[in-house]
């Protein structure tokens, strides 16, 4: 299995394969720089959140840009996830210290997850995570939910899962002295279907979760994932796709174990840079090209201009 996990990272570092005949979304707004991404089949549009601005707004397949909530409460606004069944889009909101609400009071201390109605805009509950870790540093990054209504939140400064239950009432569900350390840590995180979740943390190791034994912890046997940023999973192919901001590609991963290992099938060019976060529309993926790395460079000229890229397969 080393053998066979070395002759794949070989591979994939001389050659990678783009979509064909792919819908790129083009949209524009003003420095919005987005992270997460959703799609709405019933109104056939893509939420999009916002870490410059704290709101989040639509996409439509025209390109046509809407604001949908601009809420005080988010001062950044990150990871998102949809629950169609219950009409609800969850945000992770935080201060990471680049929106145009950051304050020193709310730098690195602030997070939430904010529940709301996707056809109205409506707050369903506000869960306040980072009460439960005052004397650490927050950053709720991303989110996913379990067939039972409950949402699991990463904490990227301190070695947290977050769980909200269906009422909005937040504790801590997991921890691990592995993902301890500086900058970011945990990132993306996404529930199968079996039981469990998955987790990404730096320097690119996935883990493994079952949410009825949170402390039975193990890392999935695969690959580094340099620069892991958001998860997919998805039922219908068994597969995992994984979002790399740092090598500017998306990967397909299957496992034959259920996620006790796994190996990567096959990857995707970026076409801008920093892509995070993606969603499945039908059987194509639509991946969000968010050029972070100019908002955190002060330096940085600042864009406008941002793209949701199809991967068909």
């Amino acid at each position: 299995m080393k053998h066979l996990f070395t002759f794949y990272t070989l591979f994939f570092s001389l050659f990678t394969t783009l979509s064909i005949h792919a819908q790129n979304i083009t949209f524009k707004s003003d420095t919005l720089y987005p992270e997460g991404i959703a799609y709405y089949a019933k109104k056939d549009v893509f939420f999009v959140s916002s870490l410059r601005h704290g709101k989040i707004g639509t996409v439509d397949r025209k390109g046509n840009y809407q604001v949908f909530v601009d809420s005080p409460e988010m001062i950044s606004a990150i990871g998102i996830r949809l629950n169609e069944k219950t009409n609800t889009l969850y945000v992770c909101t935080s201060d990471p210290g680049v929106s145009t609400k950051t304050t020193p009071a709310t730098q690195r201390k602030f997070a939430k997850l904010i529940a709301y109605d996707a056809a109205t805009g409506a707050q369903k509950y506000v869960a306040d995570l980072g009460a439960l870790n005052a004397g650490g540093l927050n950053f709720a990054n991303d989110v996913t939910f379990d067939n039972e209504g409950n949402v699991y939140v990463t904490n990227s400064f301190s070695p947290i899962i977050y769980k909200v239950d269906a009422t909005g009432t937040p504790s801590i569900f997991s921890t691990h002295d592995e993902w301890k350390g500086d900058g970011f840590r945990l990132n993306g995180i996404v529930f199968h279907p079996d039981g469990f979740l998955m987790a990404v943390s730096s320097p690119g190791i996935l883990y493994k979760i079952p949410v009825k034994k949170p402390q039975d912890i193990k890392k999935v046997k695969c690959i580094l994932l340099l620069g892991a940023d958001g998860l997919i999973y998805n039922p219908t192919n068994k597969e995992l796709v994984v979002i790399s901001n740092v090598s500017q590609e998306i990967t397909r991963m299957r496992s034959t174990d259920n996620w006790e290992s796994a190996l990567p099938w096959d990857r995707f060019r970026s076409l801008n840079t920093f892509p995070t976060t993606g969603t499945i529309v039908g059987s194509s993926y639509f991946i969000l090209n968010a050029k972070l790395n100019e908002l955190f460079d002060p330096k940085a000229a600042k864009s406008s201009t941002f793209i949701i890229q199809e991967i068909k397969f």
